[in-house]
């Protein structure tokens, strides 16, 4: 294991790593674990293209596999990433065969697909279009080199990286590596028929008749060996099961269905997306932040994703909570920023985590995820009615809260602050969490202990939270009710900004508050936990044009030094952000400033490429580009990116849960292009119930079809009563 003072040298900017380069042009696929990186056409060569590869459990495989006719490129024709696959096309160029035979340009049809189901499954296929048979040379060159996903991401390695042993047989080649956590990691890559020859590749020499089509499968497995199918068609097999799977998931989530295809698909592409995410390991399901560099368990994401999707698959938010309860924290760590109570920040299996030469294999410095967790637990009881649920993991809310009082009892004030404790964690700890993502608008560091504005709010909904959850299951909630109370005072005194922005973004050590023109204050209004006074100010702010950039409201404002459209949290704008800012406007009844963002928010979402929501992306203004620029590392899949399509309707509906199975339909708007819309299978507590929206000219009729249950649906022109209220 590392000793303490290799964590403590490392990272003095107190942040994690950030890839370099790009990965926009990359196909990333993921599925049950693992994540493909890729050109386009399916090629992986990690040493030209240092983010390509095959990933599982932080660590990647497969960091060559490249395909060649002889040594002879193919020349990519097309290529399709599908939800559930990769799908590419190739030709020859004009090219000499081992027989001395010329064989001219555009004569070879070559296919590939790829899939990822319980590993990673290819089908090459190769039609000979010559008028003469062929005799083909087919080199699969593969090669693993077991690096952690830090080093990939930048980080350097402070020991010898371990060696990889390398060994063939008469049809596979097989990849292994002792770690320092002493973790064997084994990669083994058959084929299907076996290979001609292997001499560091797998060499297929095929003779191929005029019109006549030869197959090759390979199929790779991680960690442990696995036998190889005796069939020669497992891959297609495979993508049709992966189909049927993302089909059946789909199905049995609430549907929201529209008269513009476009929407359409970019709403079943975010549901698949976060489909893609959901991830095994030791023993707990649960959807993973994003791929390929956040490929994990993280407590704030987690939540936010669970939370965003409430209304359409709560088992998402359920499974996120029973795995979060379990890797609580019950002991004081320093060095992991731990202490007794806390959400994980993240929990990380690779290598380099589990030897201890990075802080983050089970990392707590986030001040929100704890506070985040009962809000969710909360929602999700709201949802679903699931008490068996939320009694298993009460004893974690309860451990969970106490930390809020005793984090709140540090500061004389009664704020919910952050300072690093592990001098190799995380400088800022929210969830703009980069080195310079809080900062005075001189761009100078705003110092610690920091309190965010908007952790004020997740915090006095906790306590509201925590007191209702107590009621309902007859415990005691102690002195939440009071403490929600004075959390609101204490907002409203350290942060509030009359005339001004609404609300400060945070307050710093010194107990100044920093008045940088920033997208955090809009959290308060999804919480609930804004003065209706200051939460104008805040919309009017956020949607000035320094903020609005026409796709989404900014992270940070552009007339801030310091201002970058494609900074991480300086300018760039984040779809998870803007839906929670959404969320909030139409809670404070904001319904025209709703309209005009959840508009720009869908119409971002049917821009990007295969209506792929990412990360995050450019804070460039909208007018500039047609469609959005996008961010040059950023993760997609992404969970909490791909909730926030959904959940943007959602809110712009104003559809929440009632206590006893009741839906209530509030001053639903709709963006003007958009002239009906179905939600179908919504479901809360034991019922379901299909809703159909109608926009005539801006005015939305709602009509209540198939009542399955108990279920009632109220109709109402009220703003909803604020998250405080218990």
């Amino acid at each position: 294991m590392a000793t303490e003072s290799r964590v403590e040298d490392w990272l003095p900017a107190g942040e994690e790593p950030h890839a370099t380069g790009s990965i926009t042009h990359c196909a990333i696929l993921r599925n049950d674990g693992i994540c493909n990186v890729s050109l386009p056409s399916g090629e992986i060569d990690a040493a030209a293209e240092p983010a390509t590869g095959v990933y599982f459990r932080d660590t990647r495989f497969i960091s060559k596999l490249c395909l060649s006719f002889g040594g002879v490129a193919p020349v990519l024709l097309d290529s399709k990433q599908l939800p559930f696959a990769l799908t590419a096309i190739f030709t020859n160029p004009a090219m000499r065969l081992p027989n001395g035979q010329v064989l001219p340009r555009q004569t070879l049809i070559m296919r590939r697909q790829r899939v990822l189901d319980d590993g990673l499954l290819e089908v090459l296929s190769i039609s000979n279009y010559y008028r003469e048979a062929v005799d083909l040379e087919l080199r699969v060159a593969v090669e693993a080199d077991f690096h952690d996903i830090f080093e990939v991401r930048g980080f350097e390695r402070p020991s010898q990286r371990p060696a990889v042993r390398h060994e063939e047989t008469s049809d596979a080649i097989m990849f292994a590596s002792d770690g320092r956590d002493n973790l064997e990691r084994r990669c083994r890559i058959g084929f299907v028929p076996a290979p001609s020859h292997m001499d560091g590749a797998a060499t297929f020499l095929l003779h191929l008749e005029p019109r006549a089509t030869a197959e090759v499968e390979m199929r790779a497995f991680f960690e442990s060996g696995q036998a190889m199918p005796d069939h020669g068609r497992a891959g297609l097999q495979a993508a049709a099961r992966v189909n049927r799977q993302q089909r059946e998931w789909l199905d049995a989530s609430t549907r929201i269905v529209t008269d513009n295809e476009v929407l359409n698909a970019a709403l079943d592409r975010s549901l698949l997306d976060v489909r893609a995410l959901e991830t095994m390991a030791d023993g707990m399901r649960f959807v993973a932040a994003g791929a390929p560099w956040f490929d994990t368990l993280f407590g704030r994401d987690s939540l936010i994703t669970g939370m965003e999707l409430a209304a359409i698959q709560p088992d998402v938010l359920r499974q996120a909570l029973q795995a979060l309860a379990r890797h609580q924290a019950t002991e004081t760590d320093p060095v992991h920023d731990a202490e007794p109570g806390k959400i994980p920040h993240e929990l990380r299996w690779g290598e380099l985590a589990n030897a201890g030469d990075v802080p983050f294999g089970r990392y707590f410095g986030s001040v929100d995820a704890t506070p985040l967790f009962v809000m969710a637990a909360d929602e999700y009881l709201r949802w679903t009615g699931d008490l068996a649920t939320i009694e298993g993991i009460w004893p974690s809310l309860e451990r969970a809260i106490a930390w809020c009082r005793q984090c709140q009892d540090r500061t004389p004030d009664g704020l919910l602050a952050y300072a690093r404790v592990s001098v190799a964690g995380l400088e800022h700890q929210g969830w703009k969490d980069s080195s310079d993502g809080i900062s005075w608008p001189d761009g100078s560091p705003v110092e610690p202990p920091i309190s965010l504005v908007e952790v004020q709010g997740y915090l006095a909904a906790a306590y509201a939270a925590f007191a209702r959850l107590a009621k309902t299951l007859e415990r005691d909630s102690g002195d939440a009710a009071e403490r929600m109370s004075a959390t609101l005072e204490h907002l409203e005194s350290r942060f509030s900004d009359p005339g001004g922005l609404g609300y400060a973004l945070c307050v710093e050590g010194s107990g100044e508050p920093v008045m940088t023109r920033a997208s955090n204050a809009g959290h308060l209004l999804w919480t609930g936990a804004a003065d209706p006074r200051q939460a104008a100010e805040v919309v009017r702010t956020l949607m000035e044009p320094d903020l609005f950039s026409g796709w989404g409201v900014r992270t940070l404002s552009s007339k801030i030094i310091g201002f970058n459209p494609i900074g991480y949290h300086t300018g760039s704008v984040w779809p998870h952000d803007n839906a929670l800012i959404l969320a909030g406007f139409r809670r404070y009844g904001f319904d025209a400033d709703a309209q005009r963002l959840g508009s720009a928010l869908l119409e971002m979402a049917m821009a990007f490429p295969d209506y792929q929501v990412p990360e995050l992306f450019s804070g460039d203004r909208r007018e500039l580009r047609v469609v959005p620029t996008p961010y040059p590392v950023s993760s997609r899949p992404q969970a909490w990116s791909a909730a926030s399509v959904p959940f943007t309707v959602i809110s712009l509906l104003g559809i929440e849960p009632l206590p006893g199975d009741r839906i209530s339909v509030t001053r639903p708007v709709l963006p003007e292009w958009v002239h009906w819309l179905e939600v179908k299978n919504l479901r809360a507590g034991q019922g379901t119930v299909d809703l159909l929206f109608t926009n005539n000219d801006g005015h939305i009729a709602v009509e209540v079809e198939n009542i399955r249950g108990d279920m009632e649906v109220v109709l109402s022109q009220s703003v909803r009563p604020p998250m405080m209220q218990i």
